[in-house]
């Protein structure tokens, strides 16, 4: 177990909607960031597979029904409880599900803040054409499949019930500078 006055802020947001820039700001802090996305994307490239979407989502689906919904999390933890030992810190980018929130709960002596990002379908779509990102959607069919996919997985109760919500349809630097406001009070409540 972790020694407590350490916090893990587990971010949660449908693709596009903004993870990957809180991610930005909170390294530019000196928090460091474990992305659970790569960890499947790490799955992916270890069996040889070409970072397709439809790879990514296989993998990732495929390990949830072997592991239960909580798989991705828990291929994570040895790098989270890691970072939490050297940090008051830490941020965790991407939970998809309650099961995963729970999980974490269970397997770390920190506190938890679950911070939603919130952005519209047609702007996280625009975001996702424009990053060009191995395993993203191409077209908008995909990219409505892979959010079914992803409420599937119970995301949206992420979302309902986080500690915290930020809407992410404004500029990336109005983003950034609520991001940052965020990660300064946590900061100061607990890293002093």
């Amino acid at each position: 177990m972790i020694v407590a006055q350490r916090i893990l802020v587990l971010i949660a947001g449908l693709p596009g909607a903004g993870k990957t820039v809180f991610s930005e700001v909170a390294r530019a802090v000196g928090i460091p960031v474990v992305v659970l996305g790569d960890v499947v994307r790490e799955e992916v490239r270890k069996r040889g597979l070409q970072p397709s979407l439809e790879s990514v989502l296989a993998v990732a689906q495929e390990l949830r029904e072997r592991y239960g919904r909580e798989a991705i999390v828990m291929l994570a933890l040895p790098i989270i409880v890691e970072l939490l030992k050297h940090h008051c810190v830490v941020v965790v980018d991407g939970v998809r599900s309650i099961d995963e929130v729970n999980y974490i709960k269970n397997k770390v002596d920190a506190d938890i803040l679950v911070v939603a990002i919130h952005a519209s379908p047609k702007t996280r779509f625009a975001r996702i054409s424009a990053r060009n990102r191995a395993g993203d959607p191409k077209s908008w069919e995909e990219f409505v499949k892979r959010d079914y996919m992803e409420l599937s997985w119970g995301i949206g109760n992420i979302i309902a019930l986080a500690d915290k919500m930020l809407v992410n349809e404004g500029s990336v630097e109005e983003f950034k500078n609520s991001v940052r406001e965020l990660l300064q009070e946590v900061i100061a409540r607990w890293c002093t």
